[in-house]
């Protein structure tokens, strides 16, 4: 039990720090994520397991996606008026972090099982399962939030219910079905945290095309530029300066410590007065 234990817990919070890693704008209070950890932990699947065993028995494989979303996707709702939930990416934190406490007990009781062994919670860990479903959630209600149409909330629990039922589904006729769900579902959580980064951007770098072109004339002026030069030139931190180059496509040389344009090697790059 305690490698199950083991296992569950730092896959889950791996995959949670890799979405946390992006949320650098304005990064989530410890304390808050602790609180939806603990939502996810205890009371989601407490009322959960009331729900599924007493009210939803009649719905089958749609039981578990229609309650479970639910209630992990009750305190994600509750936050949509915090303040610190300010868009798409502090939602899918918050839904992440509801999610790792969740999977993490729901593994935890599935190993009093003895068809569940440390081989199907790794599966079901690396699958990103919950985190996919609930941080779904939370990005919609983030867009919600900053567009004010509620109907987005809607979606993204729909969302949520169908791809937990097609978990189910599919598991639940062949174990062939995992090499399809787990890659499938890792390129999706990849798909929202590029997406939720990308509001980010537009939000704290902003005009975007404006300071796309003040970054990339700095570059070829200089025949290249450091982040602090460019964070100084931009006006913005060092850290962020290094993720919006990242995005934007510019090469970091490790060994020169500057930032170059990828279209073009390093000595290539001349300014447009010179020619």
């Amino acid at each position: 039990m305690l490698e199950i234990i083991y296992v569950s817990v730092i896959v889950s919070v791996l995959w949670f720090l890799y979405i946390y890693q992006k949320d650098v704008f304005g990064p989530e209070p410890l304390g808050k994520i602790l609180k939806a950890v603990g939502w996810g932990a205890i009371p989601a699947v407490l009322l959960s397991f009331f729900l599924e065993s007493f009210v939803f028995f009649w719905a089958g494989l749609l039981s578990a996606p229609l309650v479970e979303e639910a209630c992990k996707g009750i305190y994600v709702y509750r936050m949509r008026k915090d303040p610190k939930l300010e868009g798409p990416m502090d939602g899918l934190v918050y839904g992440a972090a509801v999610a790792i406490g969740f999977e993490i007990v729901e593994n935890l009781l599935y190993s009093f099982s003895v068809e569940f062994g440390l081989e199907l919670v790794a599966v079901r860990s690396i699958a990103v399962g919950h985190i996919l479903f609930t941080g779904l959630f939370g990005l919609m209600v983030g867009v919600a939030k900053i567009k004010g149409k509620r109907r987005m909330i809607i979606y993204g629990y729909i969302g949520a219910v169908l791809m937990h039922f097609a978990w189910n589904s599919l598991v639940s006729v062949h174990w062939a079905s995992y090499f399809i769900l787990v890659p499938v579902f890792i390129l999706i959580l990849k798909l929202l945290v590029d997406i939720a980064w990308k509001y980010e951007l537009d939000v704290y770098i902003s005009p975007r095309e404006e300071m796309e072109y003040k970054a990339r004339r700095f570059i070829t002026e200089r025949d290249g530029a450091s982040t602090v030069a460019l964070a100084d030139e931009l006006g913005i931190d060092p850290h962020r300066t290094a993720l919006f180059m990242k995005s934007v496509g510019a090469k970091f040389d490790r060994g020169k410590k500057k930032w170059y344009l990828a279209a073009a090697e390093p000595e290539q790059q001349v300014t447009s007065e010179q020619d």
